[in-house]
């Protein structure tokens, strides 16, 4: 496999893609809890997966970016 390099700038953007998507997952589980719409409370549970799964997808790329793949 070749080794990939980012910037830092990459990297820093990365970063940030990461807190948001996390602070999204957070947000999207924990108003599921107050909401009273059946079809509102489909919309949050996507959307923490999605979120969840972002996550996921953005900690791998920095796992590899700190191994140096």
């Amino acid at each position: 496999m070749a080794k990939t390099n980012y910037a830092a700038h990459e990297v820093l953007e990365v970063h940030e893609m990461l807190t948001i998507k996390s602070a999204s997952a957070a947000k999207s589980s924990m108003m599921q809890g107050l909401a009273s719409d059946k079809k509102l409370k489909q919309l949050l549970q996507k959307d923490a997966t999605a979120s969840q799964e972002a996550v996921k997808e953005l900690r791998s790329i920095l796992e590899k970016v700190e191994k140096g793949e």
